[in-house]
């Protein structure tokens, strides 16, 4: 029988080791490419293998701290410097190599204080969008992939 619920309100995210600004959302998504085997003498599947495995990682976040030096503007300047460790870059370096992160997500559950944490490691992220909606708060909207996922429970 389930000990806990979990509510999406009760979650902090950290990137890199920072934390990165008021979350608003995270979703994580494990993928795999499956291949199917059939044969001649039969209409029923044989077999199945999986391949590629891919972690997705989308963040939404507001309310952050608009030095390029902390929190989400820490992890924009990683993406721009293509690395993750150091100093930060407030512009695009020219470099083809690719800054990644480790995302970990921590959960509270209700009852004993229980938490199921979510750490995606080797996440990079795709693009760097800085919205600025009229009369809306910014919230920006992070899209990666990462080449693992660990679950333990505290």
């Amino acid at each position: 029988m389930t000990e806990y619920t979990y509510f999406g309100n009760r979650g902090s995210i950290t990137v890199g080791g920072e934390t990165i600004a008021v979350l608003k959302g995270i979703e994580v998504n494990v993928t795999f490419e499956h291949e199917e085997l059939y044969g001649m003498d039969s209409i029923l599947r044989q077999d199945v293998a999986k391949h590629t495995a891919a972690v997705e990682v989308k963040i939404s976040a507001a309310k952050f701290d608009p030095a390029m030096g902390a929190g989400l503007g820490e992890v924009y300047g990683w993406v721009l410097k293509g690395d993750s460790t150091g100093t930060i870059s407030t512009s695009i370096t020219d470099t083809n190599t690719v800054a990644t992160m480790a995302v970990v997500v921590s959960i509270t559950g209700t009852g004993d204080s229980a938490s199921t944490i979510m750490t995606i490691a080797g996440v990079y992220f795709e693009s760097l969008p800085f919205p600025l909606p009229e009369n809306d708060f910014t919230v920006f909207e992070l899209n990666g992939k990462g080449t693992n996922v660990t679950f333990t429970h505290t």
